[in-house]
C-alpha cells in the first residue's frame, strides 16, 4: 500500500474533503503539481481547474474556483471558493 497523507480541501460554507490520500494533483499559478507524501513544504496560489485525488489506487475528480495550498511532509490545506465533484 502506498504512503498516506491528509488532504483538506476547506470551501468558506464547508469542509469540502478531509481524508488520507495517496497523491494530489492541482494546477497552481506555476503550473500542475503532483503531491506526494513527504513532499517538501510549499505554500501557492490555485487556478480554477481540475483537483486529481489519489485514494485506493484510483483517482476522482472535482473542480475547483482556484484559492491556494499549503502542504508539509503530512498534510496538504486547499482552500477555495469552491469545489464540486465531476
Amino acid at each position: 500500500m502506498a504512503s498516506e497523507f491528509s488532504l483538506e480541501v476547506v470551501t468558506p460554507d464547508k469542509v469540502f474533503y478531509n481524508d488520507n490520500v495517496e497523491m494530489v494533483i492541482t494546477r497552481t499559478t506555476e503550473g500542475d503539481r503532483g503531491i506526494l507524501r513527504n513532499h517538501r513544504p510549499f505554500v501557492a496560489g490555485l487556478v480554477e481547474g481540475t483537483l486529481r485525488v489519489k485514494k485506493n489506487g484510483d483517482f476522482k475528480e472535482a473542480k475547483i474556483a482556484g484559492g491556494f495550498i499549503t502542504v508539509d511532509k503530512e498534510k496538504a490545506v486547499i482552500l477555495t471558493e469552491s469545489a464540486e465533484w465531476i
